[in-house]
């Protein structure tokens, strides 16, 4: 059976510092916060995206790009989705009732959006969806840039120059990078540090 080639926006939310902090703290209780961190993000993203699977430190998900109406609704996703985030690693970090290195390093933890505009075709394996293409490849590949490198950011929002395009965003509040892959050459990417807009949400 032949499957559909579709188009949409690709999503993965990233917590960022996760490998240091489940090397270097209690694996019980480092593994309950990031379970609880993760439950808020797939919660918030779930009001839009399609879930397709949980990736460790990472939720991967999907929208037809018809049920997207702009950039400005993606961006009160994220806002949202990072907010929640955070408000929930300093709760936990609020009331935690041991001394722990895993408690104690919640608030080292961040996250990191990667947003691209791409083809896909969702296939079901005994029940499972997934995708496929080489747009999921992309967006996978993009967790690993150079933002904090260049920026110092942790916490932040990638959109690639095809998605913004896509969906005729101005492209003015981004900082406009380019991240250089085997086989894919350049892609241009924009990107926004999250804690400015944490800020801007929280006053």
């Amino acid at each position: 059976m032949e499957r559909k080639t579709e188009s949409g926006y690709l999503v993965l939310a990233d917590i960022s510092g996760y490998t240091s902090f489940i090397a270097k703290t209690e694996i019980e209780h480092a593994e309950k916060a990031i379970s609880i961190l993760l439950e808020a993000v797939i919660e918030k993203l779930d009001d839009m995206l399609t879930i397709v699977e949980l990736e460790g430190d990472a939720v991967f998900a999907y929208v037809p790009e018809d049920r997207m109406p702009d950039c400005n609704a993606m961006l009160e996703l994220l806002d949202g989705t990072y907010r929640i985030f955070r408000d929930s690693a300093r709760d936990l970090h609020a009331h935690a009732t041991c001394p722990c290195k895993a408690c104690v390093a919640i608030p080292t933890l961040d996250l990191k959006f990667i947003v691209h505009h791409g083809e896909y075709i969702v296939r079901q394996v005994a029940g499972i969806s997934g995708l496929l293409g080489n747009d999921v490849t992309l967006v996978h590949m993009l967790a690993k840039n150079r933002v904090a490198e260049s920026t110092g950011w942790n916490g932040y929002l990638l959109f690639t120059g095809k998605c913004l395009e896509n969906m005729k965003a101005d492209k003015q509040p981004f900082i406009q990078q380019a991240e250089t892959y085997k086989h894919l050459g350049d892609v241009e990417t924009y990107v926004m540090d999250m804690h400015v807009r944490y800020e801007g949400m929280s006053k």
